[in-house]
């Protein structure tokens, strides 16, 4: 209250010295413009006199006088310094003047008479008496102005320093004896205490918030509360500071949408309790904010909580495994398991990546909340790109923001977050690799880890059981065809040695009655017979191959060569068609395999090509080397661009007697033979169409089988 009324007594005083400043200022203002005034009026009248003279005269037509008149009055008035009478046609009737001054004012005045302009006065007067006049004034009343303020600027001081400084001067000395009795208790405080008004920065700080947050006390002092907080939390809580303190209490801070955090000037994050106590003084309203590390509370806290939401997950994931329902229902519900869990921060969107047939890539099985585009550009990964693939490449967990450099897939919209990828791993091998959509920022955790490392473990153990039982599923179906073509094998062998017998001798007679028949129509009979016959014999051939067992001539040959050596017989018919023959033969090493048999399987493949390409097109071959399942394997691709086999016809393609060339009379063996062949060479088959764009077949045949001699 003292130091208001201290404030009152030097703001009136300063009022005073305003106000005696702005009455000596209009004085001087006043007093100038009645001088000039004065001058101006007396000026005007020394012009109707001298315009009075001059019209009489003119009218006499007495100009001499009027020479006479002017000299004289400008002689006898020493504050002119020009006088001059012109008439209306210009012509100076009469002239007077003298040294010009520093500080003059020019009139003008018209004489008439009878609405008759007569002449025109001109008059410039020295208004340098005025002026010094004037001066004189200022100097004599600033002077005065000069000793009054300084007169009361001394009783200023003297009051102010009898009212006011030296009961301020006591006021200090209990306030610091108060302060430092506060700072006491603040450094006996066990908790971190911060001192902070009403603009959020730091007043006070004791050692145990140095000690908190790492910043020296001078360092605290002064800085913004929000300063000492990460940067997320700063922009909500100004509004609820601005908000507290229009009615300050006593409570704890939190409860607005998040837990209170602190940030040390290393960076490091860490949970507290903050306990608020405003203090009410002259200089406003403070808070003292007490605050205290949670930071081994809550790792207990969520310790438990992990054990218990890891043990229910782990159940869960257990129970799906043995429920009866397809493999992708059983991840889909593993993967609400993991992204329901409330210990991880996930923004409820991941997937399950799996590697299949091709060892580098990852291909997504199950996803919940993607959009479209990352379904689309995440639905193959290949190991080794992006977060996901770096994950399967590693065998190590992956932590990434959205809008870091080793996050390739991005789309427009996006939400910003972090990526959490998880390898799915089982002896040393992996599976796939489960992709965890978490709130940006989010930082790696070991128990995090160790959680989804276990997490990841149950489901590698659910993925090999699927494994197992396709493997099985697949050897069964196997078994039941190789005993299926087994017996079809026995029964066309027997079949096809029951007819053979017949049908030489329906070719041999056939061809004996070509030679001795007369008539041209008993020709034309006799050579659809030998014809018939002919294609009978071939797919007698065709079906003893596919049934029989097959001993390979197993040799080492370059396959560039045994490819160009079959592409030159389709020259011919390739050019016949317009069809452009590319390839694409990178540098492998040599195959064993039987060269005849594999001659069979790619002439058969590029037959067909041919054929399904009616208004020319591009055949491509191509060679390379490929890892599959962790062995090698030569692959031979062949593409056309045909008019495709539709979807539900491609699973027939293998099937024995299944043709799409009934024009042609195809046998429907071509393919099966293929396959078998292949498949002795313990390789496979793929193919891939699409209608109207074409057909792409790809012989994979293994390295690592022993020629004969060896």
């Amino acid at each position: 209250m003292k130091g208001l009324q201290y404030k009152r007594t030097i703001f009136i005083f300063a009022l005073i010295l305003i106000i005696y400043f702005g009455i000596v200022v209009t004085v001087i203002v006043s007093h100038e413009k009645d001088m000039f005034d004065m001058s101006y009026e007396n000026a005007r009248g020394e012009l109707e006199l001298i315009g009075s003279f001059v019209q009489d005269a003119i009218i006499r037509y007495d100009y001499a006088s009027i020479e006479q008149f002017l000299t004289r009055w400008g002689k006898r008035h020493k504050d002119i310094i020009e006088l001059k009478i012109i008439a209306p046609n210009n012509f100076v009737i009469a002239h007077f003047k003298r040294e010009p001054s520093m500080y003059s004012f020019s009139f003008k005045k018209s004489v008439s008479y009878e609405n008759r302009n007569l002449a025109t006065i001109e008059m410039t007067k020295d208004f340098s008496s005025v002026k010094e006049s004037l001066n004189h004034f200022l100097v004599r009343l600033i002077s005065g102005a000069i000793l009054l303020t300084v007169f009361t600027g001394f009783t200023l001081w003297y009051s102010v320093r009898r009212l006011a400084l030296i009961p301020m001067e006591k006021e200090i000395a209990i306030r610091k004896e108060a302060e430092e009795r506060f700072r006491t208790l603040m450094e006996s405080a066990p908790d971190a205490l911060l001192y902070v008004n009403d603009k959020g920065k730091v007043a006070m700080a004791n050692l145990q918030a140095e000690k908190l947050f790492g910043y020296s006390i001078a360092d605290l002092i002064g800085r913004e509360i929000e300063d000492l907080m990460p940067v997320r939390f700063r922009s909500i809580h100004k509004r609820h500071r601005d908000k507290y303190f229009q009615a300050p209490t006593a409570r704890a801070m939190g409860g607005h949408g998040y837990e209170p955090y602190g940030l040390a000037a290393d960076g490091r994050e860490f949970p507290v309790d903050i306990s608020l106590s405003p203090v009410k003084t002259e200089d406003g309203i403070f808070v003292l904010a007490d605050i205290r590390d949670i930071t081994e509370h809550k790792i207990a806290e969520r310790k438990i909580k992990q054990g218990y939401y890891f043990q229910k997950t782990i159940s869960s994931i257990l129970q799906i495994s043995i429920e009866n329902i397809p493999f992708e229902k059983q991840l889909e519900g593993i993967l609400d398991e993991i992204l329901s869990m409330p210990t991880i921060p996930s923004l409820r969107m991941g997937c399950i990546f799996l590697i299949e047939e091709k060892p580098d890539t990852l291909v997504m099985k199950v996803q919940r909340g993607y959009p479209d585009a990352i379904k689309e550009a995440c639905s193959n990964v290949p190991v080794g790109e992006c977060l996901c693939g770096l994950s399967a490449l590693s065998g190590d967990i992956v932590v990434c923001d959205f809008d870091e450099r080793p996050h390739e897939s991005r789309y427009k919209g996006m939400t910003p977050h972090s990526n959490y990828c998880i390898p799915i791993v089982s002896g040393g091998k992996v599976l796939g690799v489960i992709s965890i959509i978490m709130e940006k920022g989010y930082k790696r955790d070991k128990e995090d880890d160790e959680l989804m490392l276990s997490i990841s473990k149950t489901i590698a153990g659910v993925i090999e059981r699927h494994m197992a039982e396709k493997e099985k599923q697949k050897l069964h179906e196997q078994l039941i065809q190789v005993e299926k073509l087994s017996a079809l094998g026995r029964l066309t062998a027997n079949v096809a040695h029951e007819i053979r017998n017949p049908l030489t001798s329906i070719g041999g007679y056939a061809r004996r009655l070509s030679k001795i028949a007369l008539e041209d129509k008993e020709k034309e009979y006799i050579g659809v017979i030998i014809s018939e016959v002919d294609r009978l014999e071939k797919i007698l051939k065709s079906v003893l191959t596919y049934s029989r067992e097959s001993r390979l001539d197993l040799k080492s040959y370059k396959i560039a060569d045994i490819v160009n050596e079959i592409l030159k017989t389709f020259e011919i018919v390739c050019y016949e068609r317009n069809i452009k023959i590319e390839k694409d033969f990178a540098d492998v090493p040599d195959i064993v395999i039987d060269k005849d048999r594999i001659k069979e399987v790619i002439s058969n493949i590029i037959s067909n090509a041919i054929d399904f390409m009616y208004g020319g097109g591009i055949l491509t071959i191509s060679i390379f080397q490929e890892a599959i399942k962790d062995a090698s394997y030569l692959c031979i691709k062949i593409s056309d661009t045909g008019i495709g086999i539709p979807s539900d016809k491609l699973r027939l393609v293998f099937e024995p007697f299944f043709t799409t060339k009934v024009m042609e009379r195809g046998t429907g063996l071509g393919l099966a033979i293929s396959k078998k062949i292949v498949e002795d060479h313990g390789g496979f088959i793929k193919v891939e169409s699409a209608v109207g764009k074409g057909s792409t077949f790809s012989i994979y045949v293994p390295y690592g089988l022993k020629p004969l001699n060896q």
